[in-house]
């Protein structure tokens, strides 16, 4: 009997929501796509907070053009930490869960990163989310694309290449990867099967607004339902 390699291929994230840690933590192999374009206009260095039923985005701001690729673009200095820190902190510490250190630990080491790495978008994001792996004892064991199979792939070759490279049996896609024909590819061209993540809705009550609003980012949920519910939700198995 052989024990099945689940392998996740995604862009690094900032304040990543639950389905994304999922995917983390259910992962044999997580592979951060980090030689693409990043997205000027997605989730990867931004997400929203809930402030009395206002959706407030806090981004990460980035020097470098939207064309640029995640491994090679460059965040613009280290003024915004103190300011989201400080955002974070007052719109939830009145939640019923809020939990200062949590806050802390998320944003450890951030500046340092910053600093020794020359203000890389890839390296900080990265640190971000292995902060999240400590604080919710996820089980993490990261690759970089773009040291695995170069800059020169696009699309569904790329997700492929990575995929054999790392011993995939199973290649583990976000819903998204249902509208690129992932799976259509992967049948013509290997024996590597495709999964698609969908996640159960995470509906849970917000201490600051009455109705719901799915997608916000990670705070917003350990801060309304518990650090042990959170953790739970993450380490569901898929």
């Amino acid at each position: 009997y052989k024990l099945m390699r689940y392998v996740v291929i995604s862009q690094p994230r900032y304040l990543p929501v639950i389905p994304y840690l999922q995917r983390i933590h259910n992962s044999d192999i997580f592979v951060f796509l980090d030689n693409v374009q990043r997205q000027a206009r997605g989730w990867e260095n931004c997400n929203k907070i809930l402030i009395n039923c206002y959706e407030k985005w806090l981004t990460i701001p980035v020097s470098s053009s939207s064309r640029e690729k995640i491994n090679k673009a460059k965040i613009s200095g280290t003024e915004w930490i103190e300011k989201h820190k400080k955002t974070i902190y007052f719109t939830y510490k009145k939640a019923p869960y809020f939990d200062a250190k949590i806050l802390e630990d998320y944003y450890s080491g951030i500046e340092e990163v910053l600093k020794k790495t020359n203000f890389s978008y890839r390296d900080t994001l990265i640190q971000f989310i292995k902060n999240l792996c400590q604080i919710f004892d996820m089980k993490c064991n990261f690759e970089l694309a773009s040291e695995l199979v170069g800059d020169g792939l696009k699309g569904n070759e790329n997700l492929l290449r990575i995929c054999e490279k790392v011993g995939a049996d199973i290649y583990v896609s976000g819903a998204n990867g249902r509208v690129y024909g992932v799976k259509e590819y992967f049948e013509k061209r290997s024996k590597i099967k495709v999964k698609f993540h969908i996640p159960s809705p995470i509906v849970y009550k917000h201490f600051n607004c009455k109705e719901f609003r799915p997608n916000m980012c990670f705070f917003d949920v350990v801060f309304n339902i518990g650090y042990k519910e959170t953790k739970k939700l993450i380490h569901q198995k898929w």
